[in-house]
């Protein structure tokens, strides 16, 4: 009996010893899981052993830059391994409800104008350009005002040689028919050019209009704007003159075949 007691109680002592092993043993390990935290709410909050990378850690606890910096991440790099990720996010743009992608496309390209036409405002190179134009067509004014010019001559002194040669009646038949040809053209020649000086006005008329602010290319056009006003009476009266000249000749023809 006394043998069998003593074994009970050394096998109670043996299982109390393991139960108080194997809550020890717990113990130990409570601290390494996620079941009531008493240590771990120490680590709870912002984690201050990093640099903050962004603001919205303040609200998190930061692991993702905690395992970031282990890895060798710091502050102002880009992802990768030479550091060529993007620093900077990508702009969104909140768009207006119930509008489709082609209403984003049309605001889009009506800002990239709007921009251009800013930048392109009050440009010293494009004074330039403008008053560069001015002269170049003054140029051409003038070219074609020497052309006009020497071909009325030529065709003023051909009408005095076909009308001051001659006695005979026949020649002088003959000769009319010629000179109406020869002023018929010319009078041709005088209509277009009128209506070339008169286009030349209109335009010089409306680059002063629009120019008045620049003070250069305005003086250069209304320059030029009143050698062409001055060229376009000549033309004129030229013209007229040689109107009335065909108009006497061929009264002149009339009365020679009766």
């Amino acid at each position: 009996m006394a043998l069998s007691e003593h074994a009970e109680m050394s096998d109670l002592e043996s299982d109390s010893s393991l139960v108080q092993s194997d809550s020890s043993d717990y113990e130990e390990e409570e601290p390494q899981g996620l079941g009531f935290l008493e240590s771990t709410n120490l680590r709870r909050g912002i984690q201050t052993e990093t640099a903050t990378f962004a603001t919205w850690e303040n609200h998190t606890r930061g692991i993702a830059s905690k395992m970031m910096a282990n890895m060798g991440y710091r502050e102002g790099m880009g992802l990768g391994v030479t550091g060529q990720g993007m620093l900077d996010p990508i702009p969104v743009k909140v768009l207006p409800p119930k509008q489709s992608l082609d209403h984003a496309l049309e605001s889009h390209k009506r800002e990239g104008k709007e921009g251009k036409k800013k930048r392109s405002r009050g440009g010293k190179r494009k004074r330039e350009k403008k008053f560069a134009e001015v002269n170049r067509a003054a140029k051409e004014e003038e070219e074609s005002a020497s052309d006009v010019f020497a071909l009325i001559n030529n065709h003023l002194a051909m009408h005095s040689e076909a009308f001051g040669s001659g006695s005979m009646k026949k020649q002088q038949s003959k000769g009319s028919e010629e000179g109406k040809k020869v002023d018929r053209r010319a009078l041709v020649a005088y209509e277009e050019e009128v209506k070339d000086l008169k286009m030349r006005v209109e335009k010089l008329e409306h680059i002063v209009n629009a120019n008045r602010k620049e003070k250069a290319v305005y003086e250069g056009a209304m320059r030029k704007l009143n050698e062409t006003r001055k060229a376009l009476a000549d033309a004129e009266a030229v013209h007229a003159s040689a109107s009335n000249s065909v108009t006497s000749k061929e009264k002149e023809k009339r009365w020679l075949k009766f």
